[in-house]
């Protein structure tokens, strides 16, 4: 049996599939989407061109083998990246058994659940307007398919944007009053947090150095006065305390009592808006005075939420840039002078800067001079290291991204019997003056190096500033520009850092007001629509003075908001409206111009008693009504759909009437 939809509706079928599958195409298997759009190639010559049709068994074998690709690639078919592929997948062999109305209706409804799933990786601005586009095309497809001939492509099309906009105001309704739960409402599969980024648990040579090549954003911050300086945006994260020479980790530390410090100045408040990581630490300006709800504070001052981080995650703060953290207790110091074996070069090196110096702080400003004066080098691409990374890098390469200098600096601090520790975390971030908020990004993801010091407790020392101090100053994009253009970072004078950063011309500008423009719709979409939470929402409720309600009775009244549109509507569709199609429309403004002339039509006419009429008259006439008239009768009472050209053509004959 082949199908017996025609044409028309089968290109429908076609375009609606592929709008709907768009948004998968960046993250699903290209191997997936060829299947999706091979398939429905071969259902379209199956119906342009009645080429060979697959039978039963044949499409079986595919769609076992379709399973079989995505349990190959994924190693199961359960979850939410093998189970869009495997919708996607078997929607498009889908097509080849569609043969009557029931099966397209069927693959119609389908495109919605497919498009639904789209909304599993994100909920943004542009993907709510395309869902919204999308729904509007596959309604059009299924009045197409229920309305074949009486509708055109436009009426179609305005039909179903209007059922969509009719159905607005509902979705408004519920959206505002119905219950609100915390979390999301159905289980989201483990695979769906596969592909998020953050600071690793594990900092070794190139762990952190992969961040920097992500654009991706780690969180926002609004300050409630005017931010620090670039210099002072230390962004707390982790705090590693144990190392085999090779890889630095958090250690066994979590046993250690709790810490606390002495503020020094002012402190600095701001809200954070943390982006999905599925890692469980929050990350605060160093260093951290309060502790957001449900959260903990690590050993090393570190905050920690009870779960991974998982979707957007808004707290408070209050943090101090000057403090002092007092002194160190013996289980601390233990495990901030844990080191494993070192090389001889590396023990002889902090020998000659223990010699003379007087105090622990000499050993620390030695090393940093150290760093200055032997030419190493900030790179973003730093060379592979062997089985003594430390050892390598401050003899041989002296080339490294932050996490070397950061390890390397611990390293000779321990050496030297200093206690000192490895924080990873941000540095920097671009301040959004459209919003009034900093983005800090992945690419910004550092590390840096504290040393505690008697009369001070625990000291920030970040060695990179004494290697690289743009990258501090500036950030890590300054660093990119500068790199591309061949110039060693290093306390460059100011005038070549001023050219080098320059962004030339009208369209880099451009690129860049735009980009936070759209930041900037995109975090207020998120805060005032996405973030709907229970609390949002009972304030809401405060608002329209509903808080004292109960939920039974706020469901109630949404029912009855609901109830009363469905009843307004139903009225508008019930009452008598006088609907007009494009071709009686065109007719009545070619009578209109027989009427300025003295030959009004009378409204019990039809068109070919005007016609009469009309040459009876004005003989003359003949040429220039019986074209008009013939094919105004052929349109409006035909069988066949009015194209677009049709009636292009009639209007232009309209048009060219002189009486």
């Amino acid at each position: 049996m082949k199908p017996s939809l025609d044409t028309t509706t089968l290109r429908w079928l076609l375009v609606a599939g592929a709008v709907v599958v768009v948004p998968h195409a960046l993250v699903l298997p290209p191997w997936t989407l060829c299947i999706f759009l091979a398939a429905a190639g071969w259902a379209y010559l199956i119906g342009r061109y009645h080429v060979y049709h697959p039978g039963r068994v044949l499409r079986t074998v595919l769609a076992l083998a379709v399973i079989a690709g995505i349990y190959r690639h994924y190693g199961t078919v359960l979850g939410r990246d093998p189970g869009l592929a495997l919708l996607v997948s078997l929607l498009g062999l889908k097509f080849l058994e569609v043969r009557d109305q029931r099966d397209a209706s069927l693959l119609l409804f389908l495109y919605y659940l497919v498009l639904l799933g789209s909304f599993l990786y994100e909920q943004s601005l542009w993907l709510g307007a395309y869902a919204l586009l999308a729904t509007v095309i596959n309604s059009a497809a299924l009045i197409q398919l229920n309305q074949p001939r009486s509708l055109i492509l436009s009426q179609q099309l305005k039909l179903a944007g209007t059922m969509v906009a009719k159905a607005l105001p509902v979705m408004l309704v519920m959206y505002l009053f119905f219950p609100r739960i915390q979390g999301t409402l159905w289980g989201v599969p483990v695979d769906a947090y596969s592909g998020l980024t953050g600071i690793p648990e594990v900092m070794r040579p190139g762990s952190i150095n992969h961040l920097s090549e992500s654009s991706d954003i780690a969180f926002r911050v609004y300050f409630d006065a005017a931010p620090p300086a670039a210099t002072a945006l230390y962004w707390r994260a982790r705090v590693l305390w144990e190392t085999d020479g090779s890889a630095w980790r958090r250690g066994g530390v979590q046993a250690l009592a709790p810490q606390s410090f002495e503020p020094l100045g002012d402190p600095i408040g701001y809200r954070v808006i943390l982006e999905p990581s599925n890692k469980p630490w929050l990350v605060a300006l160093d260093l951290p005075a309060t502790v957001p709800e449900g959260a903990r504070v690590a050993p090393g001052y570190v905050l920690e939420h009870p779960t991974p981080v998982r979707e957007r995650h808004e707290y408070r703060m209050r943090s101090y840039v000057r403090y002092d953290t007092g002194a160190l207790t013996n289980a601390e110091r233990a495990y901030a002078v844990q080191l494993p074996a070192v090389g001889a070069r590396v023990r002889d090196l902090v020998e000659r800067w223990q010699q003379q110096a007087r105090e622990p702080a000499d050993v620390v400003r030695a090393a940093l001079q150290h760093f200055r004066d032997e030419q190493f080098v900030y790179t973003l691409q730093p060379p592979l290291l062997g089985a003594d990374p430390v050892d390598e890098f401050l003899f041989e390469t002296r080339r490294g991204f932050c996490e070397h200098y950061a390890a390397a600096f611990v390293t000779l601090m321990r050496v030297a019997g200093i206690p000192s520790r490895v924080v990873v975390g941000y540095q920097g971030g671009e301040f959004n003056a459209t919003g009034g908020y900093l983005v800090v990004r992945q690419s910004e993801a550092h590390a840096w190096a504290e040393v505690w010091l008697p009369a001070r407790g625990w000291v920030r020392t970040d060695p990179t500033a004494a290697v690289a101090p743009e990258r501090i100053e500036l950030g890590i994009d300054a660093v990119r520009r500068l790199t591309a253009r061949g110039m060693a970072l290093g306390n460059l004078p100011a005038s070549q850092l001023a050219n080098a950063l320059a962004l030339g011309g009208w369209l880099p500008r451009t690129w860049l007001h735009t980009r936070q423009y759209w930041d900037y719709v995109n975090i207020s979409w998120y805060r005032y629509i996405t973030d709907y939470t229970p609390q949002r929402q009972q304030r809401v409720l405060a608002v329209l003075g509903l808080e004292r309600f109960s939920w039974t009775s706020i469901l109630l009244l949404a029912s009855a908001i609901v109830g009363a549109l469905l009843l307004a509507y139903g009225v508008l569709l019930l009452r008598p409206m006088r609907r007009e199609d494009p071709v009686q429309r065109l007719y009545r403004r070619f009578c209109r111009k027989f009427s300025r002339a003295g030959l009004a039509r009378a409204p019990h006419e039809g068109a070919l008693v005007f016609t009469e009429r009309v040459l009876r008259a004005r003989p003359e006439l003949r040429t220039t009504i019986e074209p008009v008239t013939r094919r105004y009768v052929r349109l409006r009472y035909g069988r066949a759909a009015v194209s677009a050209d049709e009636l292009r053509r009639l209007r232009r004959d309209i048009a060219a009437v002189r009486l």
